[in-house]
């Protein structure tokens, strides 16, 4: 992956009939998989939600919307 470019991926975690989740070595694969040369995870559990383009991107706790939570990964238009 070139310099300054980014690769997000939020994984909604396991919920019956909704989501297996991943696994750390299968999200790790994924990222391999996809060229990246730095990941972080960030285990965020039923709080993980990516918000894009001015909308819910994932399906956190299966109910289709955010969650309130004290951290975020904020990155701004320029």
């Amino acid at each position: 992956m070139a310099p300054n470019h980014f690769l997000f991926i939020v994984v909604d975690g396991r919920k019956s009939g909704c989501s297996r989740g991943m696994t750390l070595t299968e999200f790790a694969n994924l990222f391999h998989e996809l060229s990246a040369g730095e990941a972080y995870n960030f285990d965020g559990g039923g709080s993980s939600t990516m918000y894009f383009m001015g909308r819910v991107a994932n399906d956190p706790l299966g109910k289709g919307n955010e969650r309130g939570v004290s951290d975020i990964i904020y990155i701004p238009e320029s």
